[in-house]
């Protein structure tokens, strides 16, 4: 795979990410929702954890992990993320940070908490190593990643049949990864223990409102002329109507589901 500088993937998803912040909640949240329930269970946390989601956006899933009793911190790239959860969810401490140079000491989280966000990593193995640093002894990662997305998959359809664009920067841990991809980085990274598996987890719109939005906003496709965004509008339809029910639409995704210990 092409490898990127990782100064501009990181600059590429801050700028992304800020820029999405004020609706994230409302679209891209529902696109990434599906293993949130997983993830917590796997979490397993008590009022005695003391517990850290790394690219935590607007804090809703931090905002779950607290209902727990556990003390919740939040991390995120993105400062507008940090702002809006900071504003959403007070009493839970957001901060802004790299996941790669976390501002913690070693030996400080029972559980970190990933969902939908190692893809977007520059540098993966330095972050997950990271990561490792600052659980406790016997703490646990627990993480979710997409492998196949039918309903982003009916989007990037829409896009690259009628949008030449420059491809974005990314992590060597993208789109196409595989669950062996997620499996070899945490070994790498040196936790003593993994058990990583792909899952079906099925991903359920009433419409294609939230994918559209994300869409546009994340590839800022309304610079575009008019008549090529209905273009791609509408190859989207075409490509998400096999996956039409009545009650809307059911994406059959494939999710990488992860536990790593220290």
């Amino acid at each position: 795979m092409k490898q990127h500088d990782p100064e501009a993937v990181a600059e590429v998803e801050r700028a992304t990410w800020n820029r999405s912040a004020a609706s994230y909640l409302e679209n891209a949240a529902r696109l990434t929702s599906h293993a949130v329930d997983l993830l917590l269970e796997n979490a397993c946390l008590t009022p005695a954890s003391r517990a850290l989601e790394v690219g935590c956006g607007p804090g809703h899933i931090a905002k779950l992990m607290a209902d727990t009793g556990a003390m919740v911190t939040g991390v995120d790239l993105a400062l507008g993320m940090v702002e809006v959860a900071s504003e959403l969810y007070p009493r839970i401490e957001f901060k802004e940070a790299n996941a790669e140079r976390l501002p913690f000491d070693d030996d400080t989280f029972d559980v970190v908490l990933i969902n939908f966000t190692i893809h977007h990593f520059a540098r993966p193995e330095k972050a997950c190593t990271e990561i490792r640093r600052v659980l406790k002894p016997g703490g646990r990662l627990v993480f979710a990643g997409p492998i196949e997305q039918f309903g982003f998959g009916a989007f990037m359809a829409g896009l690259t049949a009628h949008h030449t664009m420059d491809e974005l920067p990314h992590g060597p841990i993208y789109l196409e990864a595989t669950g062996a991809d997620y499996e070899n980085l945490v070994r790498d990274a040196g936790f003593s223990h993994h058990d990583v598996h792909v899952r079906q987890l099925t991903l359920r719109l009433k419409n294609l409102d939230q994918l559209l939005h994300v869409g546009w906003e994340m590839c800022e496709l309304s610079k575009l002329p008019s008549e090529t965004q209905e273009k791609i509008r509408k190859t989207i339809f075409e490509s998400a109507a096999p996956y039409t029910t009545d009650s809307g639409y059911e994406f059959p995704d494939r999710i990488v589901i992860g536990v790593a210990t220290k």
